[in-house]
């Protein structure tokens, strides 16, 4: 189960950008086609810890996850 941990309302263009959280925890995006850099859209927006995974959701904030955890069969 995921945990809302920071709220942002990002506004997001999914046809031309990849939007990820780095190493250092800035959220970043990069244009799909390969070419050109990673852009810092909010810096030190998290402090991560390596027990869990870090994305953005669909409401455009940041959510975690414990990391290993294993999807129960319906």
């Amino acid at each position: 189960m995921a945990e809302k941990i920071k709220k942002l309302d990002l506004q997001r263009d999914y046809k031309k950008y990849l939007y990820f959280i780095d190493g250092q925890g800035n959220v970043c995006h990069k244009p799909k086609s390969g070419e050109g850099e990673s852009k810092i859209l909010v810096e030190r927006a998290v402090e991560r810890d390596n027990q869990f995974l870090y994305f953005i959701d669909k409401q455009g904030d940041i959510s975690r996850s414990p990391r290993g955890q294993k999807k129960k069969a319906a």
